[in-house]
Parts: structure tokens; sequence; C-alpha cells
């Protein structure tokens, strides 16, 4: 196949698939998602993202209509359907249906999951950044499908010929529209906290977790936009583009002092990708 799609239990053409009207993720964005790359039909990290799943699910009371490990199963058997060598799988899960109201009763939820073809491709290759200020509300440690400012964010980034906008929420930094951003500055990294601001990256932990292991010093604290614009380097990190770095801010060029550092981090981060999925 092409692509694929899967709405509780139905499979197809992503674009074959249909989803009722009552759907609460029609009405609402009533739901939680999460996403994984998938190399020779080994979804990376899919462990850690179907935790990450569940607990936002329980923190909004959520049902997902199956067991941790029956989605990981269910993932696994649709991957190897799509003809691809590396793909982007996407999976949420919406609080049910019903007509539309904005209270809800109890029930199960319902899965929703799309693969298709789509690369990594070149970390090495830095990004163009915008900076936008951070007008979400307080639940950006939750995966949830509400993301209109996200897009709005990514869409202006679009227009303006960069690849991601950083928000910035009382002049500290938290994220980027569809990633962690962090910095390095004299041989340390330096990341927002994981606070409601800021979504608990899976890449952006595995991040932290290279560098102590190699000595490098890790900061998990605010950090303003004067910190950002004279950082060494500043990183963006997702499931989807592991570790990039940013050149331009607000067509400002920016980082490039600590090439060595970044280029470690990156091989490192990727080598793990290729190894889990080989």
């Amino acid at each position: 196949m092409k692509n694929l799609g899967y709405y509780n239990g139905k499979i197809g053409l992503i674009e074959e698939i249909s989803i009722p009207i009552t759907d609460r993720a029609f009405y609402f964005g009533d739901g939680v998602y999460d996403a994984v790359m998938c190399r020779n039909n080994i979804p990376y990290l899919l462990w850690e993202h179907i935790d990450r799943f569940y607990n936002n699910c329980d923190t909004l009371s959520i049902v997902i209509p199956i067991t941790k490990k029956e989605l990981y199963e269910l993932i696994c058997s649709l991957v190897i359907k799509v003809d691809a060598d590396e793909k982007f799988v996407y999976f949420h899960v919406s609080r049910g249906s019903g007509i539309r109201s904005h209270t809800f009763e109890g029930g199960v939820g319902n899965l929703c999951i799309t693969v298709i073809p789509q690369s990594v491709g070149d970390i090495s290759i830095k990004i163009k950044a915008l900076l936008a200020k951070d007008i979400r509300y307080k639940l950006c440690n939750i995966k949830t499908l509400n993301l209109l400012p996200s897009v709005l964010a990514a869409q202006m980034a679009k227009e303006k010929g960069c690849d991601e906008t950083i928000f910035y929420r009382n002049d500290f930094v938290t994220e980027g529209s569809h990633c962690n951003v962090s910095i390095i500055k004299d041989d340390t990294i330096i990341t927002a906290p994981t606070d409601c601001y800021i979504l608990p990256g899976v890449v952006r932990s595995h991040l932290i977790k290279e560098a102590k292991r190699s000595g490098i010093r890790v900061e998990e604290r605010r950090y303003g936009l004067d910190e950002l614009f004279s950082a060494d380097e500043i990183m963006i990190s997702s499931s989807g583009k592991i570790l990039r770095g940013v050149e331009s801010l607000d067509g400002m060029r920016v980082g490039g002092k600590n090439p060595k550092l970044l280029s470690y981090l990156q091989n490192r981060l990727y080598s793990d990708y290729i190894k889990a999925t080989s």
C-alpha cells in the first residue's frame, strides 16, 4: 500500500477511510495523539510513545479501547503494509462519539492510525526559524488534538520561507510549533523545564540522557530570548527530525559557534535510531 489509514478496526488507504461526524475529534478536537518514526518496519521508541499516550489519556479521562500491548502489536502489524523503508506513524484516540455537547458521558474512545512514507532526512542540514509569542493554553504538556496556534505558527514560518517557529512566553523560550528547543552555551545544554508549557518530548529526553552519559552538563531551566540569540548553538528535537541545528532566527544568523558538540550529539542520537531499527 502507498499509505494506510485505520479507524476502529477498518483498514484502507487514508483517502478512503471515513470518520463519523459524531466523533468528538471533529467537534472539539477532544482527543490525544502521538507519533513515531519507523524504519525497516520497526517503530522507533514505540513503547515510550505509547506510555506517554496512555498517561495523557488518563489525565484527560479518555478511555483507549485497547491495551498498551494490543496497541503496540497493532501498530507493528500495520506498518508492514506500507511500501517504504522509512515511515511516519501517527495515532490518536478521541473521547468517543455522540451528539454535539460540551459535556460528555463515559465510554470508550475512537482509535485512529495513519502510516505514510516519510524520511528523517539529513539531520546535518540546519533550519531557519521565526519567533512568535506563545498564545497556547496551559496544557502544552499533553499532546491534545487542539493544535490551532501551532498550525498558524507553522504556516507563518512556511510563508516566510522558514522551517519552524519558536515560541516564547513572557520573554522565556518554551518550544517550537512541533518540536522541543534547546541551546548549547559554553559546552552546556540548556533546555526549558518540563512544566505545563512544553511537551516532555521523547527525543528531548534521549538528548538529555545522551549528554549526561557523555559527561556533558545539562541545565533544565527557563532561558530568555537574549540567551537564545547569543547561544553557541540552537537545536530543535522531534521524532520526525531527531536533532537539527538552527542557522537563522528572524532573519538573523545564529549559532555556528560549537559545531563539534552539535555534530557529536546529532551523530549519537541518529546512531541510536539506526541501531534500534536495524
